[in-house]
């Protein structure tokens, strides 16, 4: 009896201490640099660097995932953190998120970005992180 009071005990200071976490977001935001006129044999081109808000410069390959939501388009970042995607003309959501984090909050996006054939768009995400 006296094992199982210990135990219990043990699982309400567990459950207290996991219940206290206060986690902080730091927010990141997605820019739209530019378009421009380009001969890609009529497909678009989406382009454009992701970066973390606290400022590092060199990330390791794949660091970062950028996709065209509703679509199977998606690429992962170089260790610059520069990304492409090669498309058709559309009305695109690009979103973007660091590989390691799950967290919806932390996912950056771009609505209704409209591009047609021939063009390029970039836009720049900048990636937000938790403190604990």
């Amino acid at each position: 009896m006296k094992r199982k009071l210990i135990v219990l005990a043990l699982l309400l200071i567990i459950l207290s201490s996991a219940s206290c976490l206060n986690r902080q977001f730091v927010d990141g935001w997605a820019e739209y640099i530019s378009t421009s006129d380009t001969t890609l044999n009529d497909s678009s081109l989406f382009v454009g660097y992701v970066h973390r808000v606290d400022g590092l410069d060199l990330y390791p390959n794949d660091y970062f995932k950028v996709w065209i939501e509703n679509s199977d388009y998606e690429t992962t970042t170089d260790t610059k953190g520069f990304y492409f995607i090669k498309t058709v003309s559309g009305t695109y959501n690009l979103k973007c998120q660091t590989n390691s984090e799950s967290w919806d909050r932390l996912i950056e996006e771009m609505k209704s970005v409209e591009i047609s054939k021939n063009k390029k768009i970039r836009i720049d995400f900048y990636i937000g992180y938790t403190i604990e």
